[in-house]
């Protein structure tokens, strides 16, 4: 979908959805993860919002060491909310989703350097190439309000 004309949004919220950490599982001495990376789309149409989902599960040799799940939520302008709709079908720009996406991974980043035990001080999120994630423009239906999980 292309447009001609900027994209007005405003970040509605910040929301740490899920932070769990698992000592038992951590190798001491260890810096070195397996990151397994999930995102889901959501939109609310009452508030023209769309919300961004990122999971980021820290594994090493004996299991999940730290899982963490944020959000941010982002209000869409009237005049692209409305013009994105055909037959109650919401079609949002990938580029604008992947900008989405990539502001709630630096905000992730962010939550778990803020919210991170000492004893795992040196883990990092580290830089993701996320241009890839978002393949293509995504639809929803607005009368139910919906989620689209990405695989990747």
């Amino acid at each position: 979908m292309k447009n001609n004309y900027s994209i007005p949004f405003r970040l509605m919220d910040i929301t740490t959805e899920q932070f769990a950490v698992f000592p038992e599982n951590h190798e001491v001495g260890n810096y070195e993860f397996d990151i397994d990376f999930s995102t889901t789309v959501s939109i609310n149409s009452e508030e023209k919002a769309v919300g961004i989902f990122t999971k980021y599960s820290f594994s090493q040799k004996s299991g999940i060491v730290l899982v963490l799940e944020c959000a941010c939520h982002f209000n869409i302008k009237n005049k692209y909310w409305d013009k994105s709709i055909d037959n109650d079908i919401l079609t949002l720009d990938k580029g604008l989703l992947t900008h989405f996406l990539v502001l709630t991974v630096g905000t992730s980043r962010g939550v778990l350097h803020a919210k991170k035990p000492k004893w795992l001080e040196n883990m990092i999120l580290p830089t993701l190439n996320v241009t890839s994630v978002i393949k293509e423009d995504m639809s929803f239906d607005i009368t139910a309000e919906e989620e689209s999980k990405i695989n990747h």
